[in-house]
């Protein structure tokens, strides 16, 4: 079987298993506006929300195992020693990094397409913002932001560039231009949640245009829960150095994250405020969406998703109730 081949049946069993898993994200807030940031592994923001991955749990087994994925990676990247001019194996090598949740082999992948590519390719345009974000949730506001820009001057029909190009139209405030983008994504085809979460977001910018936008609030402004996060004594040394802390809200009875934030793991007990500020998609509101399960996990791959060994805690909290949350990680991923 041919090193593609290989690769493609992955991508076949990653897909059935993590619905597809497009676009990834990651991490906090840039991540969590942009979601945006889990289809290609897609696109990262664009699977994270249409997919039922399971971020605090361990990855579901697909029926073919990591290793092979990895060990295909890793005979893509000697291929590419030897052909550098290969752009499409760089984009592959992208998204398989992608999928292995190593962004900045992704980030260097794509970059090299991005690079070799000539800046004409719109699909390794996308994937280089998007991977830039998964790195660096600040990318959403800059580099990555004009890169989506020109992906869409290449390729205005790209899925997976209007996606994050609606996001960054609506962090900018032109929700017009947010709402338009957004509007031709729905005559691709797209998942049901997908879609689902397209027309609910459309319905929120038809309430909000002719006002003037605030798309970033801070914390403060935007409400919240603070949350008291303890560490179990028996579990301290078990937390390498610059590990990753996740804090994440997500209904009880599953799906795809509301809201998440990310930062370094360090003394115990830290006090996390979580808000709309955090939401995964813009103008979604904690205090309106129902009891939910807040989960805490400090993550040694400092990656969103969870793997083996991570530690972590969960606690039921409605955010309507704007009392003070505590969680104590006392757990470890199997």
């Amino acid at each position: 079987m041919t090193l593609f081949a290989v690769i493609a049946a992955l991508f076949l069993a990653a897909a059935i298993g993590l619905l597809a898993w497009p676009l990834v994200r990651l991490g906090s807030r840039a991540a969590t506006v942009a979601v945006a940031i889990a289809l290609p592994a897609a696109a990262i923001l664009i699977y994270l929300q249409a997919s039922n991955w399971e971020w605090d749990a361990p990855p579901p087994a697909t029926g073919i195992a990591a290793p092979d994925l990895q060990s295909a990676v890793e005979q893509l990247q000697i291929k590419l020693t030897q052909q550098p001019e290969d752009v499409e194996s760089w984009k592959l090598l992208g998204r398989s990094a992608t999928v292995l949740g190593n962004f900045t082999l992704a980030r260097d992948a794509f970059g090299e397409a991005y690079k070799r590519g000539e800046a004409r390719d719109a699909e390794a345009i996308v994937g280089y913002a998007e991977s830039r974000v998964l790195v660096d949730e600040s990318e959403i506001d800059g580099q990555a932001a004009e890169l989506f820009e020109q992906a869409l001057a290449l390729a205005p029909d790209n899925p997976r560039a209007l996606w994050y190009g609606g996001i960054t139209a609506f962090r900018r405030g032109n929700l017009a231009l947010a709402r338009e983008r957004w509007v031709e994504l729905q005559n691709h085809d797209l998942p049901p949640e997908l879609r689902q979460v397209l027309a609910e977001q459309l319905a929120q910018l038809d309430g909000r245009e002719g006002t003037q936008a605030t798309p970033v609030q801070s914390p403060a402004a935007a409400g919240g829960g603070e949350i008291s996060i303890a560490l179990d004594a028996g579990l301290a040394a078990r937390v390498p150095l610059n590990a990753t802390l996740f804090v994440i809200a997500r209904r009880t009875e599953g799906g795809p994250p509301l809201a998440v934030q990310r930062r370094s793991a360090g003394d115990w007990p830290v006090t996390v405020r979580l808000s709309d500020a955090d939401a995964m998609l813009p103008g979604t509101r904690l205090a309106g969406s129902g009891p939910l399960k807040l989960i805490a996990r400090v993550s040694a791959s400092r990656q969103p998703m969870a793997a083996s060994g991570d530690l972590y805690g969960e606690v039921g909290y409605d955010f309507a109730s704007a009392h003070p949350a505590s969680i104590t990680i006392d757990r470890i991923v199997p």
